[in-house]
């Protein structure tokens, strides 16, 4: 009789086939070793400490009866007998736990035998608190395992004074019993005593990946606890559990938990990472002794396997940062035995059961601060930042141990059995089917026990500045092979920098000590808190230090990392400036303390009771930069998305492409003397017509009043006079990837306005055009008076990546002809073209065009009398291929030549592309199944590796199956070994060498400089691109909205990006504004964005894919100038600012993505004059100042 398959190997298979995900990093840390380390290893003889968390699989403790079996214990750190030296405990799972009293100069005694007499058990997560406020830390740990309730009842170690301890967990009412991980304690209720919050597991739910409605009941097996203080009540110290009543209702596998003011309203959250499918929760307090999980108000997306936790300020901004780890390996072979095949339908059914979206990577959400609507936001900046992929990862830290001002990043790794490897689940799968259940079991057990660890470095990431780290694991002596999980900090032998403890599976304690203060000039400060009465040790406080250089910000909080909590002593480093101007104390009572020009290199106590101390800080409102007008305007209206799931089509494409649009096109509809726009719908949405009024507002109309009768999907859109009859009509491209190639639903359409905005479609005026096309723009580049057409193709239909015919359209009389061949034979496909621009790059009077698309160089089509050269060769450029989104144009540093904009991926992404190891794609029908096959390469540790999962290329070509019959086969298989030479050279292939959105700076004479903007502008794609001195300084500046979350489920959706405002200083450089000031809010699936003249002052509208359209204005703060009316005929203007430089400026019919702004001049007050002139160099126009 067959039995049916185990739950255990359900589970493996749940992990791994469901939400898998790639990496293209290297295994090998390349950092050099240096001769002096910032670490050294502590050994045995030195420390005396032999603890060693011995795991041996046993008929209780397997991976099939406990699947928590390998997650190991953690480290609790703090001085218990207030000898100024921090004692360690470490909690063990199959063996007893340990305590260690420092002795100084790293040399500890095993003195657990005083914790006294206690039953044995599975001790995970330990946090030392002064409970009783006595001024004696005790100790509380967590329990699990596959026991029986009983013995699974925390414990708590109240400190006697002399050394020893008694265990009175009962005593307190905090024996809980459930499976626990990890306790935190936090004056949640503002009472001024600590409460706690216990972060639980269980061992009884068998499918945990299942996709099912979330318990929100609070009966869920896992459901974490909140214990309330109920000390005042008259019963002494005791808690109750209120977890219900508190509004702690939901399920999870939790694995990590740190308490911080995430929403800075004063009052104290609750951040729980947890493991599988369960959502990663945020619990906002209510102030009122409730919460509320309100994790998909702050976070996009989440880690999938979450395990420990950490939040800090990173990049020294005044806001506190959140990082989670999961388990994507770093190198290409364990990446691809790991990663099963991608389903986006099932991703989709997560989402619609409201799960979060969750990708197997580290994740690093980066607090932006507040936006207009006083909303905190984050952005998840992972892989910008380089610490996305540590392989099987427990415990992050933040803490800056080389003391260099920034705070870097230690992160502990390792699994006893390798149980995520494909094979390996595929063979036990094969025994489901032919052994009986307790025989499988059995098999199942001794077979995991033959796997072979998980056992490679911990990493550690030091703080570059800014938004990155680099990996500095070799070069810091961290580079030991381990079993890690719980690690903690502190300065264990009282010099001035930080020392690690990292508990082991199978091995030693790790005591790492620094040597920052013996290799480095750098300064520091500590400072020992007390606090009040009830909370001796001041959790919860937050304290600021300023220097010269900047600030920094630290909480109190101990509890960290994973199952463990670090040393109360709160550390800075303070780099090489000996000076601090000052430190704040904000202590939770709301009292502050500041401290002006304390020592360096001291640990100083700060008392709250001493000091000079006042009621608050004082707050000043920034002045914003932008403020919301949509509801004011009557915009509150959404782009209609039909939606399209691309990946069943072609299973290797990166990205969706049928969620292109919206783009806007602005202009005078109706010649009523106010601003109109048009914003593009998709399959079966209408696009919709905005009408401005005198007022202000908009009333807006259908294009196509019956939608359903409406099948394209509109991308470029533009208005434009192409009959000369003196009113705007409207072209629409029609793109997207639903349709058959060359099907009529791609034909363009042109739509004639009878003059006062009402448009019927033209039936002879373009010619067939049957491409999937992207944009639309327009110039008179033959300068016989009427507009022309560059129409770019976006891609063949089902033919990823092969390009497609765009089009140069000759205006004749108001009829267009495709001149393409005649005109500009190297137009003809250009590449996957995303957008263009009509610009005199080269100064020399005409209309010149610029190209770029996906896969595609930046290319320059020069103009010589009506016809086009490729002239990409001459302009000193090499290597410019990416996957650019859009471009936009304007003199950025003043030099009378046009700079230009690009928008790219951006550099917060798995792919990774440079001129030495490109990202390529190869293509064709290598199968002869009549469609075509994509490969997507990335480099890996210098190889060249497909990126696809063995399941997914093979899906694509199943005649790799025989090729690659296992995952162990493909894992090792370079592009060279999937892909005979023969295949390899008759592919249609491209690559990308540059990701980041970048600057042309324009040298003169056609020739030009690529430079990435900053890291603000790299945190997501960018699509719309608005340019203009929006803070009337004289300079111009650059406006960012971006995002795409059609993505294929293994890269994850890009949408860190708000809207990106950058400075211009006027030099062709640019500052990053803080979101905080801008008083905007620009997220979701960002297309379309253009500028618009109301009430003659400038607007801006964001378009969103399948999302709400967004109207912003300049604050009065910011701008009160009025926007200059452009005469007719005008393409180019001069203007001559009051400090002598002049800045030249094109005016385009199509800028930015799939869009067209308003040709009006945002005035910032320091134009002396504006000259107009037309295609001719003719003057049509001049303002001076009055």
């Amino acid at each position: 009789m067959k039995t049916a398959v185990p739950t255990y190997i359900l589970v493996l298979s749940t992990i791994l086939l469901a939400f898998s995900s790639c990496s293209d990093k290297t295994l090998d840390q390349k950092n050099n070793k240096t001769t002096s380390p910032l670490f050294e290893q502590a050994n045995i003889e030195r420390t005396n400490i032999n603890f060693s968390n011995e795991i041996r699989e046993n008929d209780q403790f397997n991976i099939v009866d406990y699947f928590y079996v390998y997650n190991g214990g953690g480290v609790s750190i703090g001085d218990l007998n207030n000898d100024g030296l921090p004692d360690i405990f470490f909690s063990g799972n199959m063996v007893s736990d340990a305590l260690y009293m420092n002795l100084d100069s790293l040399k500890f005694k095993d003195v657990t035998k005083n914790l006294g007499n206690y039953n044995n058990g599975w001790s995970t997560g330990a946090t030392m608190v002064d409970i009783n406020h006595d001024g004696l830390l005790d100790i509380y740990v967590c329990r699990s395992g596959n026991f029986e309730e009983n013995k699974r009842k925390n414990l708590l170690f109240i400190n006697q004074g002399d050394s020893s301890f008694k265990e009175q967990a009962e005593t307190y009412g905090l024996a809980d019993s459930s499976y626990s991980t990890q306790a935190v304690f936090f004056d949640y209720d503002k009472d001024g005593d600590l409460d706690m919050y216990l972060l639980n597991h269980t061992n009884t739910v068998r499918d945990p990946n299942s996709i099912k409605h979330l318990l929100s009941n609070g009966k869920g097996p896992a459901n974490d606890r909140l214990y309330r203080n109920d000390e005042d009540k008259g019963n002494g110290i005791r808690f109750t559990e209120i977890s219900k009543q508190a509004g702690i209702l939901l399920d999870g596998f939790g694995l990590g938990v740190s308490i911080a003011d995430v929403n800075d309203d004063g009052w104290e959250d609750i951040f729980v990472t947890n493991d599988f499918l369960a959502n990663d929760y945020i619990y906002i307090n209510q102030q009122d002794g409730t919460f509320k999980e309100m994790a998909k108000s702050y976070l996009k997306h989440v880690s999938h396997f979450s395990m420990g936790n950490d939040v800090a300020d990173f990049n020294n901004d005044g806001l506190l940062d959140l990082v989670t780890v999961d388990m994507r390996p770093e190198d290409n072979f364990h990446e691809k035995k790991m990663s099963g095949a991608l389903n986006f339908d099932l991703f989709e059914k997560a989402s619609s059961f409201g799960y979060l979206p969750q990708y197997m990577r580290n994740t690093l959400q980066i607090n932006r601060g507040k936006n207009a609507t006083t909303k905190t936001q984050f952005s998840e900046i992972g892989q910008l930042a380089g610490i996305d992929a540590t392989d099987w990862s427990w415990g992050p830290l933040f803490a800056d141990f080389d003391n260099d001002g920034l705070k870097d990043l230690f992160i502990t790794n390792g699994y006893l059995r390798d149980i995520t490897d494909l094979d390996f689940i595929n063979y036990t799968n094969t025994l489901a089917n032919s052994k009986m259940h307790d025989s499988l079991d059995h098999i199942l057990k001794e077979k995991a026990k033959e796997r072979p660890s998980i056992k490679i470095p911990n990493y550690a990431f030091k703080n570059s500045g800014g938004l990155t780290f680099e990996n500095v694991t070799n070069k810091w002596g961290v580079d030991h092979p381990s079993l890690s999980n719980g690690a903690a900090y502190s300065d264990l032998d009282n010099d001035g920098d930080l020392d690690l403890v990292i508990n082991n599976i199978n091995d030693l304690a790790t005591v790492y000590e620094n040597r920052s203060n013996s290799i480095s000039e750098n300064y520091y400060l500590t400072i020992n808190l007390i606090g009040d009465s009830l909370n001796l040790d001041g959790l919860g406080t937050e304290v600021r230090i300023y220097q010269a250089s900047g600030s920094q910000l630290k909480r109190q909080s101990v509890t960290r990392g994973y199952q463990s909590s670090v040393d109360k002593t709160v550390h800075f480093g303070l780099g090489t400036d000996p000076k601090i101007d000052s430190i704040l104390v904000a202590w939770p009572n709301g009292k502050i303390n500041k401290i002006l020009n304390p020592k360096t290199n001291q640990k100083l106590t700060i008392s709250m009771n001493s000091g000079s101390a006042i009621l608050k800080l004082s707050s000043k409102e920034s002045k914003k930069i932008f403020k919301d007008n949509t509801n004011n305007l009557k915009l509150a209206l959404s782009h209609g998305e039909t939606i399209y799931y691309d990946f069943n089509r072609t299973y290797l494409l990166p990205h969706k492409l049928s969620e292109q649009g919206p783009g806007l096109a602005v202009g005078d509809i109706n010649n009523d003397g106010f601003e109109d726009f048009f914003m593009g719908g998709g399959y079966n949405h209408s696009g919709r017509l905005f009408f401005g009024s005198k007022s202000g507002t908009f009333s807006n109309k259908l294009l196509t009043p019956n939608e359903k009768e409406k099948y394209e999907e509109d991308t470029g859109v533009l208005l434009f006079d192409y009959d000369n009859d003196n009113d705007l009509d409207l072209y629409i491209t029609s793109g997207s990837n639903e349709f058959h190639e060359n099907s009529k639903y791609y034909q363009d359409r042109l739509y004639e306005n009878d003059g006062q905005g009402n448009f019927k479609l033209t039936e002879t005026v373009l010619p067939t055009l049957l491409s999937s096309t992207s944009c639309v723009r327009a110039a008179d580049f033959d300068k016989d008076g009427d507009l022309d057409l560059f129409v770019g193709s976006r891609l063949t239909p089902l033919k990823y990546p092969l390009p497609s015919k765009s089009y140069l359209l000759v205006n004749e009389g108001g009829k267009f002809i495709d001149a393409t061949n005649k005109l500009a034979p190297a137009l003809r496909k250009p590449g996957m073209v995303t957008d263009a621009i009509w610009t005199d790059y080269d100064s020399d009077g005409d209309f010149d065009l610029i190209v770029v698309g996906e896969f595609m160089a930046i290319e320059f089509y020069a103009n010589h009398n009506g016809t086009f050269s490729n002239s990409s060769l001459k302009t000193g450029l090499t290597h410019t291929a990416g996957w650019w989104n859009s471009i936009n144009g304007g003199d950025f540093d003043n030099d009378g030549d046009i700079d230009y904009i690009l928008g790219n991926l951006g550099l917060n992404s798995k792919y990774k592309a440079t001129s030495e190891e490109p990202l390529s794609i190869y293509a064709s029908d290598y199968d002869k199944n009549g469609t075509i096959d994509p490969i997507i390469t990335t480099f890996n540790n210098g190889k060249e590796y497909p990126v696809h999962s063995r399941d997914d290329i093979i899906k694509q070509i199943p005649q790799l199956k025989k090729k690659f019959p296992d995952y162990a086969s493909y894992a090792q298989a370079t592009i060279n070994e999937v892909l005979t030479p023969q295949e390899k050279s008759s592919s249609y292939s491209a690559k990308v060498f540059e990701f980041a959105t970048s600057i042309l700076i324009n040298n003169g004479n056609g020739k030009f400089d690529l430079k990435p903007l900053p890291e603000w502008a790299q945190i997501a794609p960018v699509y719309g691109i608005l340019i203009s001195d929006f803070d009337g300084d004289g300079n111009l500046d650059v406006l960012l909205s971006g995002n795409n979350h059609g993505t294929e489920v293994g890269i994850g959706r890009y949408d860190a990006s708000k809207g990106t405002y950058l400075k211009g200083t006027g030099k062709g450089n640019f500052i990053p504004w803080a979101f905080s000031d801008l008083g905007l809010l620009i997220d979701g699936n960002a297309r379309g964005a253009a500028a618009i003249t109301i009430n003659n002052k400038q607007g801006y509208l964001f378009g969103s894919n399948n999302g709400n359209l967004k109207s912003y204005m300049l604050s009065d703060q910011v701008n009160s100038n009025k926007a200059l009316t452009i005469p007719e005929k005008s393409v180019m203007a001069k203007i001559v600012l009051d400090d002598g430089k002049i800045r030249m400026h094109e005016l385009y019919n199509g800028s930015s993505y799939l869009s067209q702004s308003t040709k009006s001049i945002q005035l910032s007050g320091r134009e002396k004059s504006v000259i107009f002139s037309d295609s001719k160099a003719r003057k049509t126009g001049i303002y001076n100042k009055p």
